[in-house]
């Protein structure tokens, strides 16, 4: 089921089979290898990235979103890898607030570092065999993205979808979750074989099943 991506951190499931805190990174073994999310733990991540490649051959950070749970780690990736971090554009402006990025929630600071590009709707990131089509995904965070490779109809969805009807945490203002649903309603229409959230793990049981709950959850409480 890998289909060249590897989870490089212990995904867990808590409350029955929610989410948990701790956000998923992901490694995708192509010609131009990257990562998609940086976890909080830095030092794991590295030791699993070094049993598939050279982490020097990383060449891009690519954050679903700015929350904590999945930026912590980049200051040290991005050192020891020097990839370019790239986020969609919505999302920097909250970079280094301890609110925004929920850093403070974990009674940390927020991750210092430098963007070297961002991302808008209809980017392509080439990497060889794959390209990774940039979907934005608003609802979960105002300016969440997904990424969505047509050929293998594997979708890495961020906080936004997560398996088996769940959905990324919203403010739960009725606008919020009007744009989460709008949001959900474009992945639910995707071809998807294979989905690999922030949270929980990947899937490829009946995924166009679980979209639709997912999507059908969020219109229960909008």
């Amino acid at each position: 089921m890998s289909y060249g991506v590897i989870c490089l951190v212990e995904v867990h499931k808590v409350n029955g089979g929610g989410p948990s805190h701790e956000g998923n990174v992901y490694l995708i073994v192509d010609e131009v290898p990257v990562l998609i999310d940086a976890g909080r733990n830095a030092e794991a991540i590295l030791g699993n990235v070094e049993k598939f490649v050279d982490p020097r051959k990383v060449e891009f950070i690519i954050l679903t979103h700015c929350h904590h749970d999945h930026t912590a780690g980049v200051p040290a990736l991005k050192e020891a890898t020097e990839a370019k971090v790239l986020i969609g554009e919505g999302e920097v402006c909250d970079l280094g607030d301890d609110v925004a990025t929920g850093s403070y929630l974990y009674e940390e600071d927020p991750a210092e570092f430098g963007v070297d590009g961002t991302l808008e709707e209809g980017d392509v990131i080439n990497l060889g065999d794959w390209s990774l089509q940039v979907l934005m995904t608003p609802g979960h965070s105002p300016g969440s993205i997904s990424l969505y490779e047509p050929r293998a109809k594997v979708l890495f969805s961020g906080d936004t979808l997560l398996p088996h009807g769940n959905i990324g945490r919203t403010r739960r203002s009725g606008e919020a979750v009007k744009v989460l649903v709008k949001s959900l309603e474009r992945l639910a229409g995707l071809d998807v074989l294979v989905l690999y959230p922030g949270h929980m793990e990947p899937t490829d049981e009946n995924v166009a099943e679980q979209l639709k709950t997912s999507l059908e959850f969020a219109r229960s409480i909008h």
